[in-house]
């Protein structure tokens, strides 16, 4: 009887080869992958007229910072208001959210990019209207160069709602995030209300205009880009919702903002977190309050973690101008915006792409 003896390397072979092709094909969708890029892909290459120009960005030295604490409400108040008209963003401090549900959140954060390629893409979608989904870029369908970031989005209210779709690793993750989107909400509602006021309307009007708002998460991570020059995480943008609530990466900055054609850069402080102004709130003041156009770069040493936190209206709720901002102006006066539901306007945000025009120009009135 004649026994072949084979090495083992020959039956090895064909699974190395399939191994090495799956993992490719996961790297082209994800680069929060470990691996560490020496130079960038092309397809993350911005056109020489459209980079970050980094040795051109300052620093934001009068960022507003505000202590929503403070028993001074009026004083609160007014300075929502400055920073509302001339930055479309600040940052709060003792805000009520605990320091132990943020040390949380950010850790099963990292576990979560940290975790193997295989269970990460359980998640993974490229379909902007699926959640939850983890993806790259920003709309990958319809972009023509990509952006250096992974992203996990998610649906945080109502949490009995949404809560079972998350993902089940880490095994922590649901708890941890139920939490934070617990108290994070809470802020929001705070936040509307301070702005209402300093827009000199009932305390209760923008909870009341938009409805029963929903609530998205963006667990960002930027992976070490090995040429930050050349690309982005994030390019310019506005946010399409109401209001945003950021975690920004206690040790690495990112966030930039522009301010009077000049982009600044917003040097994270660990007990603070970043607002701004979205969309719908823009159209509310009638633009009296600017969101304003932000991005996030990258860096070559780190990665960086962000958690954005969306308050969004009610799909149905008609955002319309607040009439007393402009029906005070005379017979004549009448709103910038037309009338339209936050339905139509997210269906608008989500067909284009991310650094086209300000996505509000097309709710101009006639």
């Amino acid at each position: 009887m004649l026994i072949l003896r084979v090495k083992p390397s020959f039956y090895l072979f064909p699974f190395t080869i399939f191994f090495h092709l799956r993992y490719h094909n996961m790297a082209a969708k994800l680069i929060s992958t470990g691996f560490r890029h020496t130079t960038l892909p092309d397809n993350y290459v911005r056109p020489h007229s459209d980079r970050p120009r980094l040795s051109e960005v300052s620093q934001l030295e009068d960022f507003p910072l505000i202590d929503i604490s403070s028993t001074d409400r009026p004083q609160v108040v007014q300075q929502i208001h400055q920073a509302c008209a001339r930055f479309g963003f600040f940052q709060v401090i003792n805000h009520g959210v605990r320091k132990s549900t943020i040390d949380e959140m950010v850790s099963v954060a990292h576990e979560f990019f940290g975790m193997p390629m295989d269970e990460k893409m359980k998640l993974y979608s490229d379909d902007p209207t699926k959640t939850p989904r983890l993806s790259t870029s920003f709309n990958v369908k319809e972009e023509e160069v990509n952006n250096w970031r992974d992203y996990l989005r998610l649906h945080c209210y109502p949490i009995d709602k949404y809560v079972h779709e998350w993902p089940s690793n880490p095994p922590s993750f649901k708890e941890v995030v139920s939490k934070y989107s617990r108290e994070v909400r809470e802020l929001g509602f705070t936040i509307e209300e301070l702005i209402s006021e300093s827009l000199r309307l009932e305390k209760d009007y923008m909870k009341n205009v938009l409805g029963e708002q929903g609530q998205h998460m963006a667990v960002n991570y930027y992976p070490p880009c090995p040429e930050p020059e050349l690309t982005y995480g994030l390019p310019a943008h506005t946010d399409p919702n109401a209001l945003t609530i950021l975690l920004q990466d206690a040790t690495v900055c990112g966030l930039q903002i522009l301010i009077d054609g000049h982009w600044f850069a917003v040097n994270p402080r660990p007990d603070a977190f970043v607002i701004n102004i979205g969309d719908q709130l823009q159209a509310l003041s009638n633009g009296v309050y600017k969101s304003v156009w932000h991005r996030a770069v990258t860096n070559t040493e780190k990665s960086r973690l962000s958690i954005a936190s969306f308050m969004c209206p009610d799909d149905g709720a008609v955002i319309s101008p607040a009439k007393p901002l402009w029906e005070a102006k005379g017979e004549e006066a009448k709103p910038i915006y037309r009338d339209y539901t936050y339905a139509e306007y997210y269906k608008k945000f989500w067909s284009r792409n991310l650094d086209q025009e300000h996505c509000l120009e097309n709710f101009l009135n006639d």
